[in-house]
């Protein structure tokens, strides 16, 4: 048995925050190797069970074990996950640019990395863990996450008004960085540096992978055409979005739906991505 749950944060910090979610579950109902696609998030993760193996897909020989608290930062290809034994996760799935308001490591930094949390926060962190152990509440758990994350999150006018930003862009469809700069009267140069320091993106490749979840969670849900599905994610035509597709899964659209990957499919269904 899977048991998955998805909060939503107290009002303060839901304009940094998507939601924190809890996974309980042995390793036995997922497949040996779970398949991550990326989603231009940054998600915090509280490892209270087995530690979990990350592995980065251009680099598959490659391999870090994790328990306790570390982040996985934006990525630009699939990750992959082994679990064993009992699993154990809560997680604070922030929104896309909110981490410009944790810390002032820039995104790009975090690009296809999983580091340990305390290399943001330090001992806070590592604190945190102790007392989410000791803990078998799972609201009280999220109370203790939330307290944490509203000393952590310090936002100022500038950083609010680039995540309206980045939301909007997000929303919209595809839009070249000339005309993006038009609309904003934000010089493109400054608008790059702004993307890649808040999203770890060019504003480019952050719609991109944007574009792609959006209609790989259309697909998901909607049983239509890979064309219908494509055509109406923004795509110009079908070779577009299978050329995404193996991109960011390294699947072709028919061998993604065939393996029906465990966590990958969680996600999708999430009304808080």
């Amino acid at each position: 048995m899977v048991g998955y749950s998805e909060f939503k944060p107290n009002v303060s910090l839901q304009p940094f925050i998507e939601c924190i979610w809890s996974l309980k579950s042995t390793s036995t109902f997922f497949s040996k190797r779970e398949r991550i696609i990326p989603g231009g998030r940054i998600e915090m993760f509280f490892n209270l069970g087995n530690p979990a193996t990350w592995i980065d897909s251009k680099y598959p020989s490659n391999s870090q074990h994790y328990a306790g608290a570390y982040l996985l930062g934006p990525r630009n290809r699939h990750f992959f996950v082994e679990m064993s034994g009992t699993i154990d996760m809560i997680g604070v799935r922030l929104r896309h640019g909110a981490i410009a308001a944790c810390t002032t490591m820039p995104a790009h930094v975090l690009l296809n990395q999983v580091i340990p949390l305390n290399q943001l926060f330090g001992k806070d962190a590592d604190h945190l863990v102790d007392q989410l152990i000791e803990s078998k509440d799972e609201r009280q758990q999220v109370n203790m996450i939330e307290r944490f994350l509203s000393t952590v999150i310090q936002a100022d006018s500038t950083i609010c008004k680039t995540l309206e930003l980045i939301s909007w862009v997000k929303k919209g469809e595809s839009t070249p960085i000339n005309m993006l700069s038009d609309k904003t009267g934000i010089h493109y140069k400054k608008l790059e540096r702004t993307f890649s320091q808040y999203t770890g993106y060019t504003p480019k490749n952050f719609s991109r992978v944007i574009r792609f979840y959006e209609a790989l969670r259309r697909l998901k849900k909607s049983g239509s055409s890979l064309t219908c599905v494509g055509l109406n994610a923004g795509y110009y035509d079908q070779s577009h979005f299978i050329r995404d597709f193996k991109a960011f899964t390294g699947k072709s659209p028919t061998q993604f739906q065939e393996e029906n990957p465990t966590i990958a499919n969680l996600l999708l269904q999430s009304p808080h991505v």
